[in-house]
């Protein structure tokens, strides 16, 4: 099941990186890699997550079981 979600990401990432993106040096290739992250945990909606983002579910779940700190 693991090797699902890997191939899952690579595909996203590879989708909306290097197929997207025409990079010039190694700090292109991070700072599209950064930006695809931020993207990818904040605000991306995840079918399995219920059409929410990864740290939204985070949340979600935190506040469901009482553990977020204020």
């Amino acid at each position: 099941m693991q090797n699902g979600y890997v191939e899952r990401f690579n595909r996203s990432f590879r989708q909306d990186v290097p197929d997207v993106n025409l990079l010039a040096n190694l700090m292109e290739v991070k700072l599209a890699s950064d930006e695809f992250e931020e993207d990818y945990n904040h605000y991306r909606p995840h079918e399995s997550l219920g059409n929410i983002s990864p740290v939204a579910y985070k949340k979600k779940q935190a506040e469901q079981w009482g553990f977020l700190r204020h």
